[in-house]
C-alpha cells in the first residue's frame, strides 16, 4: 500500500475491520474508530464489539473472536500490522513499531511541520476574539483568543480552508458611555499624554462613565420620583422574577417567608437600574442621544468616535501581536448593521418579522421551538446587537462562500446563538444546520469573577506580564548563567506557553479558574513541561549532529519504551481529527502530554541513554526515534501557538 502513512494508519486497520464485519454479515459496515487500549499487552489499537451485537445476533466476545480469525492470516502480510487478537468484547491490532516509526519519519521528512496533517477539504470561516472598542482585553478575551486561534489551528491542519475572522463591536450604546465619559472629562487627554496604551485610556474613561452612573442612580433613590416608581414597580410583572428568585433562596435555606418591605426596596434598587437607565437617567438620555446622532452620521461625533476607536485598536493590535493571535479578515459592526437593517425591512415584507404596539420589529419565537419575541429593531429604528449579527452572516455567506460559520462566544450567550440562527435559517433556508456556536465556560483566578464594568478587571496586558514576571524568577533559577536578554527572551515563551497550555488544556465548555503559578511548574501536564521535553530533544540533536535518513536501522528497537513512544506517534493524525471535529484543543494538549511522558520515561531509563548506547544500529535508531519526537512536538505545541525552546 504505498499510499500508506502514520497519519492514516487508522483508516487502513479500519478499512481490514470493516472489510471483515461484512463478512460477518454487518450490512454497510463502516471503518470503526480505533484507539489506544488500556493496557498496551492487549495490542496497540483496537476497538469495541458492543455496537454490533444486535445486527448479529451474536455476543461482543464471539464477534471478537470471529473477526480475529478471519483477519489473523491478512495481517501476516500486512505492512504495518504484526498481529490481531480479541480480549474479551474488543478486537485489537498489534502493530510493527519500527515500522511505525519509518511511516512516521517518511512523512515528517516529505511534508516538513505537517505530521498528522488530514484533507477534510472543507472551508471553515472562525470568528473569535470580537472586542468592544470601550475598554482592555480581559482574561476571558485571552481564552477566547486563543480557543479561536488554535481550533482555527487544527481545523486548517486538518486539511480544511480557514477564514480567521474578527468582529470589532465597535458601535453601540456601550460605545457612547465611554465617548460621552471623554467628551465630559477628558480634557482632550491622549494616550501618549497619559503614557497608557489607547485601549486602556478609554477603558479607564469607561469605568469613569459607570462609576458617575452609580452616583447619579444612588441620588435618584433619594428623591420622591423613586419612591413613585417603587410603588409602581411592586406590582408590576417585572417585580415578579426577582421576588420569586428571592422566595426560592429563602426556601433553599430552610427560610420560607415574604420579603419585608426592605427586602422589596432592596429588590427594587438592585433591579431597577437598568430601566431607570432607559427612562430616568440624564446620563443615559445624553449616551442614547449620542448613539442616535452617531446613526445619523453627525460629522463631530463621527469624528470623535473615529478617534477614539482608533486609539483602541491600535492597543488592541498590540496585545495580538503579542499572543500570537492573527486574522485574515477584520470586520466592524459600524459596517454591518445596515445591512441587517435591510434584511429586517425585507423580513417585514415577507412576513418573517411583525410590529410590535411600540413599533418594535420582533420575530416570533415560537416559529423556531422557543417562547415569547425577540426585537430585532427597536422603536426608534435603531438597530440591536441581532440586527448587526443577521447582517454579519448573510454577508460572510455570500462574500466567502464558506461551508459553515464557527462563533467562538461564552456560553452566556447561548440563547442568543439559539435565536439568531433559527431566524437566520427563516430568512436564508440554506444556512440551516451550518452556524455553530462554540461555546465556552467563565474562566476566573483564584481570587474570582472578573467585573469588567466595576473596573475590577483581569486585563490582559497585565497578565501577560505578570506571566513574564513569574517565569523569570523561574528562569534565574533553572539557568542562572543566562544574560538578562536570554533570560527575558526566555521568560516570554514559557510565560506565554504556559498561559496558553494551561487554558487550552481545558475543553472550551469547562468553567475554569486559571492557577499562574501552577501553570508554571516544570513537571505535570503542563506547557513548560512540554517546552523543556521539546528542549531536551533539541539539545541531543545538537550533540549528535547529523541525523540519519536509513529506516533499515530501525529494526533494531525493541524495548518497551521505545514502543511507548512509537505508539504516541502512530496516534496524532486520530487526535487532530478529533480535535477538528469536536473544537477541542484540550485533545492536542493531552496528546502533547503523553508524548512528553513516554519521552521522560525512555530519557529516565539509564540503559535508553542515546548518547552511550554502542551499538551504531541502535543508536542511529535511537536518535531517529528523537528527531522524530522533536518534529511531533514542534508541530503539537505549534498549533496551540506556543513556541518552543531550542536549549534545555
Amino acid at each position: 500500500m504505498t499510499d500508506l502513512t502514520c497519519t492514516n494508519l487508522s483508516n487502513h486497520l479500519g478499512g481490514l475491520a470493516a472489510a471483515a464485519l461484512s463478512e460477518l454479515g454487518v450490512e454497510g459496515a463502516v471503518a470503526p474508530a480505533l484507539a489506544p487500549p488500556p493496557d498496551p499487552e492487549m495490542g496497540d489499537l483496537g476497538f469495541p464489539c458492543f455496537p454490533f451485537a444486535r445486527a448479529l445476533r451474536r455476543s461482543p466476545q464471539q464477534i471478537a473472536q470471529d473477526l480475529a480469525e478471519i483477519l489473523a492470516p491478512r495481517v501476516e502480510g500486512d505492512p504495518v500490522a504484526s498481529g490481531v487478537g480479541a480480549t474479551g468484547p474488543y478486537l485489537n491490532f498489534t502493530l510493527n513499531q519500527p515500522k511505525i516509526l519509518g511511516l512516521a519519519l517518511a512523512e515528517m521528512r516529505a511534508n516538513p511541520g505537517r505530521f498528522g496533517a488530514g484533507d477534510a477539504g472543507g472551508k471553515v470561516m472562525v470568528e473569535y476574539s470580537s472586542p468592544n472598542t470601550n475598554k482592555p482585553q480581559h482574561l476571558g478575551h485571552i481564552r477566547n483568543n486563543l480557543l479561536g486561534e488554535v481550533v482555527s489551528n487544527v481545523l486548517e491542519h486538518a486539511g480544511n480552508t480557514v477564514i480567521r475572522t474578527n468582529l470589532i463591536n465597535d458601535r453601540g450604546i456601550h460605545i457612547c458611555k465611554s465617548m460621552l465619559a471623554y467628551d465630559r472629562f477628558g480634557e482632550g487627554v491622549t494616550p501618549a499624554e497619559r503614557g497608557v496604551k489607547g485601549d486602556h485610556l478609554i477603558g479607564d474613561f469607561y469605568v469613569a462613565f459607570d462609576q458617575s452612573f452609580r452616583d447619579e442612580y444612588q441620588a435618584w433613590l433619594t428623591t420622591p420620583s423613586a419612591d413613585e416608581a417603587f410603588a409602581s414597580w411592586q406590582s408590576s410583572p417585572a417585580a415578579r422574577k426577582p421576588i420569586q428568585s428571592w422566595k426560592k433562596a429563602q426556601k433553599k435555606a430552610g427560610q420560607p417567608q415574604e420579603p419585608s418591605p426592605e427586602v422589596l426596596r432592596g429588590l427594587f434598587e438592585k433591579n431597577f437600574k437598568d430601566r431607570y437607565f432607559n427612562t430616568d437617567s440624564e446620563l443615559g438620555g445624553a449616551a442614547r442621544e449620542l448613539l442616535r446622532q452617531w446613526e445619523a452620521e453627525d460629522p463631530e461625533v463621527r469624528a470623535l468616535w473615529a478617534k477614539l476607536n482608533g486609539w483602541v485598536e491600535a492597543g488592541f493590535h498590540e496585545t495580538y501581536a503579542r499572543l500570537g493571535i492573527h486574522f485574515d479578515r477584520i470586520d466592524h459592526e459600524s459596517e454591518t448593521y445596515k445591512l441587517g437593517k435591510d434584511l429586517v425591512e425585507s423580513g417585514l415584507v415577507e412576513g418573517v418579522f411583525h410590529r410590535a404596539e411600540n413599533g418594535a420589529a420582533v420575530f416570533d419565537l415560537t416559529r423556531i421551538g422557543l417562547q415569547g419575541e425577540k426585537a430585532v429593531l427597536r422603536p426608534d429604528g435603531t438597530s440591536l446587537y441581532t440586527t448587526q449579527d443577521l447582517g454579519t452572516a448573510v454577508s460572510r455567506f455570500d462574500e466567502c462562500d464558506v461551508e459553515e460559520l464557527i462563533y467562538v462566544v461564552g456560553d452566556e450567550q447561548n440563547h442568543h446563538f439559539k435565536v439568531l440562527f433559527g431566524i437566520l435559517a427563516q430568512l436564508r433556508p440554506a444556512t440551516a444546520g451550518r452556524c455553530h456556536h462554540l461555546s465556552y465556560g467563565m474562566i476566573n483566578l483564584p481570587s474570582g469573577k472578573m467585573k469588567s464594568r466595576e473596573g475590577k478587571v483581569v486585563d490582559a496586558d497585565d497578565l501577560m506580564d505578570e506571566m513574564h514576571t513569574l517565569a523569570a524568577v523561574a528562569v534565574r533559577e533553572r539557568w542562572p548563567e543566562l544574560t538578562e536578554a536570554e533570560t527575558a527572551e526566555r521568560a516570554e515563551a514559557i510565560g506565554l506557553g504556559a498561559l496558553k497550555y494551561y487554558l487550552m488544556a481545558f475543553s472550551p465548555q469547562t468553567t475554569m479558574t486559571f492557577d499562574p503559578a501552577e501553570s508554571l511548574a516544570f513537571t505535570g501536564k503542563t506547557g513548560v513541561y512540554a517546552i523543556y521535553s521539546y528542549a531536551r530533544t533539541a539539545s541531543i540533536l545538537r550533540n549528535v549532529g547529523d541525523v540519519s535518513t536509513d529506516l533499515d536501522c530501525l529494526a533494531a528497537l525493541s524495548s518497551e519504551l521505545e514502543f511507548a513512544i512509537i505508539r504516541e506517534l502512530a496516534t496524532f493524525g486520530n487526535v487532530v481529527d478529533h480535535a477538528a471535529l469536536e473544537r477541542d484543543p484540550s485533545r492536542i494538549t493531552e496528546w502533547i502530554w503523553r508524548l512528553s511522558k513516554a519521552l521522560a520515561a525512555f530519557f529516565s531509563d539509564k540503559d535508553h541513554n542515546v548518547m552511550h548506547t554502542a551499538d551504531p544500529a541502535l543508536k542511529a535508531a535511537r536518535v531517529q526515534l528523537i528527531w522524530a519526537v522533536n518534529q511531533a512536538l514542534a508541530t503539537g505545541l505549534g498549533l496551540l501557538g506556543i513556541t518552543p525552546l531550542e536549549q534545555a
